[in-house]
């Protein structure tokens, strides 16, 4: 297990990530949000921070498509993405893992019917939640 050592900027990342558990940052919104609270810190710094609670298991990385910033999100006590869905809200950015019966009828169906095997902790679906659609985000 990684050394426990950290920095007031490495505390900075993961007090943010936490606060906002369930939402995904990028290292630039990650930056962005800490120097809006006053705290300094460069990109690579928050790179090196982030791979270090990665390895901690604290940190969940997402690469949804190529070419596309990874996102990190803070790990909940449940941690456990590979066995339900995420809807993923367009207007906030939070995002809602869901258990669901029917998507799991949905992913049977696939692989019975096209031999495709879905992975539940890398899919995605997009959409406006119910907050941001009855406007409470706003």
């Amino acid at each position: 297990m990684e050394n426990s050592y950290t920095t007031k900027q490495g505390e900075a990342v993961l007090s943010l990530l936490k606060s906002r558990s369930g939402t995904h940052f990028t290292a630039d919104e990650i930056v962005a949000a800490l120097m809006k609270s006053g705290v300094s810190v460069g990109k690579a710094t928050v790179y090196r921070h982030l791979d270090k609670l990665i390895k901690r298991g604290l940190v969940r990385k997402y690469v949804v498509d190529e070419g596309v910033s990874a996102c990190y999100e803070f790990i909940t006590h449940s941690g456990d993405c590979t066995r339900h869905y995420h809807l993923k809200c367009s207007e906030c950015g939070r995002l809602l893992h869901i258990e669901c019966k029917y998507l799991d009828e949905v992913s049977s169906h696939i692989l019975k019917n096209h031999g495709f095997i879905i992975s539940p902790e890398k899919t995605v679906l997009y959409g406006v939640c119910e907050s941001c659609r009855e406007g409470k985000n706003a």
